[in-house]
């Protein structure tokens, strides 16, 4: 093969590949940006989303006896929970977030 030959190859291999990069780039900050702004609060995967409507406390809570069982749980303790667990789903928005826009650039 001509040395003109393989740097054309390698040139419009490199091209190939930089163009289809930025197209998935261009579809994931596209995404990024629907779901910033058509959605109140960012959407997490489903099975994160509904974790806090259980009522199950997100973490076993230990204790020198074992297991706190959930019937032993004080209203107040089950509210705390609750807000912790609406409070973690909030960083976790903010956090996917973050990583769906720097992936979207990074491409």
């Amino acid at each position: 093969m001509k040395t003109q030959t393989i740097k054309a190859i390698f040139t419009n291999l490199l091209f190939s590949i930089g163009v289809i990069l930025m197209v998935i780039g261009f579809i994931r900050g596209t995404f990024t940006l629907v779901n910033s702004l058509m959605f109140d609060k960012y959407p997490l995967n489903n099975y994160e989303e509904t974790k806090c409507d259980s009522g199950l406390p997100v973490r076993a809570i230990p204790l020198e006896k074992g297991l706190l069982e959930e019937s032993s749980l004080t209203e107040e303790q089950k509210q705390a929970n609750k807000q912790s667990c609406i409070n973690s789903l909030e960083h976790a928005r903010k956090v996917k977030q973050v990583a769906d826009i720097t992936y979207s650039f990074s491409f």
